[in-house]
């Protein structure tokens, strides 16, 4: 099957040069040496430092915070969290499942972060069982802090009104992460969703 597909390969590729005009050849010769090895390739796409950044997040943690709902003023509510974060398709994505706990009910939810090395931010997808919606936002890692910082744009579906999320992660160590999530607003105006920390409990 591989000498199949590569003698498919081959006279794909040679059909191609044949067709094409001598300046188009030129020119494809020349992207796929400017292109770069396997080498820059795995080097660029998969960074060890940014992977290591993300396997901070792999393992199992609870989560305790205080979130604030909506209102004048706004009041604040206990809210748990359990999660449990693992490398999936060959350690490319960190996927996690979670469930929030909330006094009088609780929700589960998805997340699935990787890293584009090719447009050098993270990325983050949130789904959670009662939106069909989900969030992606895109993050950076800044040093001075030691956070993981996402920033995605969530719309209202009655007013269409929008805003930014933002999702900051900060490293006190190993075992614990402090987490808090803030609403940006069009006017400029910004709210304190939720603030709190994880602890681990298992894993790296």
């Amino acid at each position: 099957m591989r000498k199949s597909c590569k003698a498919w390969s081959a006279a794909t590729a040679t059909l191609l040069l044949l067709t094409l005009p001598l300046a188009a050849q030129q020119t494809a010769k020349e992207a796929e040496r400017e292109a770069g090895t396997p080498a820059e390739y795995k080097k660029i796409l998969s960074p060890e430092d940014k992977f290591e950044i993300l396997g901070r997040l792999a393992g199992t943690w609870e989560g305790t915070f205080t979130a604030w709902t909506y209102g004048t003023p706004p009041k604040p509510v206990p809210l748990k969290e359990s999660i449990e974060a693992k490398w999936i398709l060959n350690d490319r994505f960190l996927d996690t499942q979670f469930t929030l706990k909330f006094p009088e009910h609780a929700t589960q939810g998805r997340v699935t972060m990787g890293y584009d090395g090719a447009k050098r931010h993270f990325y983050r997808i949130f789904m959670v069982d009662y939106d069909p919606r989900a969030t992606i936002s895109t993050g950076y890692y800044i040093k001075a802090k030691n956070a993981l910082v996402f920033h995605g744009v969530e719309a209202d579906p009655v007013s269409g009104d929008s805003f930014t999320k933002r999702d900051v992660f900060t490293f006190d160590d190993k075992d614990k992460i402090g987490y808090a999530q803030y609403y940006t607003f069009a006017d400029g105006s910004e709210i304190k969703v939720i603030e709190g920390y994880y602890t681990r409990v298992s894993g790296k």
